[in-house]
């Protein structure tokens, strides 16, 4: 059951990453979706371009792979690379980085364009790291994952 509700987290991230860089890819401007002007102002970047390609990545391509790895359990492998995840599957692994990411996407975007107080998407999309953190951290789903 939790292990479900893990992986239905970890689509639902990927799925608003997708149309979230799907809009800062096709408008790198920001304007599609409705961002300040300035907004970037103080950050390293001066278009939407590079942000919309890291929120493809890490919140849209990293949990769909997480999430379909831990529906099919296949290979029975390790996340290489990564000796401390060695004992669990590699989609294990990913669900946890995914949660991990999230929240660092979200704490880096408040520490460089603010908290945006008018829409709650930072507040929603920052818990939502931390239960699918939370989630893949519990005893019962990591022993589900276990080698």
């Amino acid at each position: 059951m939790l292990r479900w509700l893990l992986i239905i987290l970890l689509l639902f991230n990927a799925l608003g990453a997708y149309y979230g860089s799907y809009m800062l890819l096709s408008d790198p401007s920001g304007e599609a979706i409705q961002m300040a002007d300035g907004i970037l102002e103080g950050s390293p970047f001066s278009s939407f371009l590079i942000p919309g390609i890291i929120l493809l990545l890490v919140n849209g391509l990293l949990p769909t792979v997480a999430a379909v790895g831990m529906i099919t359990r296949k290979p029975k492998k390790p996340l290489p690379g990564f000796p401390v995840l060695k004992p669990y599957h590699w989609s294990w692994s990913l669900a946890l980085i995914a949660g991990i990411g999230l929240m660092i996407w979200i704490g880096v975007q408040i520490a460089m364009l603010g908290y945006w107080k008018d829409y709650p998407i930072q507040g929603i999309y920052g818990t939502l790291g931390v239960l699918i953190t939370g989630l893949a951290l519990l005893p019962g789903v990591r022993k589900g994952y276990r080698l």
